[in-house]
């Protein structure tokens, strides 16, 4: 298995022994890999990989790391590995493979499982299982969008064709370099709808990628979208995630700057989850801030991951509660890190 036509992308942040954890377990592979890494301290062991890239940027915006990597990435595909993450390198040969395949989709990604290292034992969990196998197949850049509302499951960290991923990103910019907006929720919104805008997106039945459970993580202190989209506070930063869309869609579509801005504001302003699942989410919101509240938290997490081990019995693309080669070189580098 090659993976010589795909670039992993490490957006390092202050968490040294996950970036050494997660390197050494593609060391073995010929993966491209770039390291744009914002932590206060430089990599200690960076010189002992010397065939990744790696950059020091102190404290610099996610943003922004990753515009100073948008040149370097010279093969065909692409894809971000979160540090406390394992993108599986047989999952990746599937998706490039299919996108090799299929010149209609711009993007791919298998199924995930979260785990959690606690007290030497590791415990693995089916993740993102509302949509086993979902797709977006419209034919234009709108019908993608409008059938992208009707699901949940960020693209974010799925495979994609490189030429979209670096014209996406140049949208972020104004002219003068500055940022159209910083929000991390915002960016990966941001990154789902675009990439649609390019083509086409699947999920395939093939185990991806593992997800480590970290509480305290960016998504816990990051500034929710909804609040985003209603607050004067952020309008400025919100007008400029709107308009880098609008200005992908009239590009790809040969439509007016002017159309194209109305109809990513109507997208935009439809609810991505029904009534009930919202609720839930203000509810699970609420609960967090709450430390003596925290255990219908725990609660709901349980019983989520349970209703997702009855979901997948059986299904060798989720390796929950049975042996992989993949899933075995998983528990391997964690245990050895």
């Amino acid at each position: 298995m090659t993976l010589q036509n795909v670039t992993v992308i490490i957006p390092a942040h202050n968490r040294p022994e996950r970036l050494r954890r997660l390197l050494d377990y593609y060391s073995r592979t010929d993966i491209r890999i770039l390291v744009p890494d914002s932590s206060d301290h430089p990599f200690a062991d960076a010189e002992k990989y010397p065939d990744i890239t790696y950059l020091h940027r102190p404290k610099l915006h996610f943003l922004l790391k990753l515009k100073e990597v948008l040149p370097m990435i010279s093969t065909p595909y692409v894809l971000y590995c979160a540090d406390d993450d394992f993108a599986v390198p047989s999952g990746i040969a599937q998706m490039t493979a299919f996108l090799d395949e299929h010149p209609d989709y711009s993007t791919a990604q298998g199924h995930y499982l979260t785990f959690t290292p606690r007290k030497g034992k590791i415990s693995f969990y089916p993740r993102y299982i509302r949509y086993f196998d979902k797709q977006v197949t419209g034919e234009t850049p709108r019908e993608r969008l409008l059938q992208e509302k009707n699901m949940y499951a960020s693209l974010l960290y799925s495979v994609i064709r490189t030429r979209a991923f670096q014209r996406m990103y140049a949208a972020c910019f104004n002219p003068d370099g500055s940022l159209r907006f910083r929000n991390l929720f915002l960016a990966e919104e941001f990154f789902n709808h675009a990439a649609l805008i390019f083509g086409k997106y699947a999920t395939l039945p093939y185990f991806y990628s593992a997800r480590e459970h970290i509480t305290g993580s960016a998504a816990e202190t990051t500034v929710p979208v909804s609040v985003i989209k209603t607050s004067h506070k952020y309008r400025e930063e919100y007008q400029g995630f709107l308009l880098a869309l609008s200005e992908l869609l009239a590009a790809r579509e040969g439509d007016t700057l002017e159309d194209a801005f109305s109809f990513i504001c109507s997208i935009s302003d439809m609810p991505k989850d029904t009534a009930e699942i919202s609720g839930k989410r203000k509810i699970m919101e609420f609960t967090h801030k709450h430390p003596l509240l925290r255990w219908v938290n725990r609660l709901a997490n349980w019983r989520y991951n349970q209703k997702g081990l009855k979901a997948v019995r059986g299904m060798q693309s989720y390796p929950c509660t049975f042996s992989t080669p993949e899933k075995e070189e998983i528990i391997k580098a964690i245990k050895h890190s």
